[in-house]
């Protein structure tokens, strides 16, 4: 589902349509790369797959679902 950067989800059909196992795909490719270069000491690919991470759609709206609601409390 893509969607640009100024456009969010504005539907709550929206939302449950959203494809959370190939976002979860995504986030944990990018978190193997920012390992595997950690681990051959490579620091400024680290950092900068860092924030490609952070910046990601992906693990925004994974952050938001885990929130919103995993989050119990």
């Amino acid at each position: 589902m893509k969607k640009s950067k100024t456009q969010g989800l504005t539907q709550k059909s929206e939302w449950n349509t959203v494809n959370w196992r190939k976002l979860e795909i995504t986030v944990f490719k990018l978190q193997k790369r920012i390992y595997q270069a950690s681990k051959r000491g490579d620091v400024p690919v680290v950092r900068k797959l860092q924030k490609t991470l952070m910046k990601s759609w992906s693990a925004k709206m994974l952050a938001v679902r885990k929130v919103t609601q995993e989050n119990k409390g």
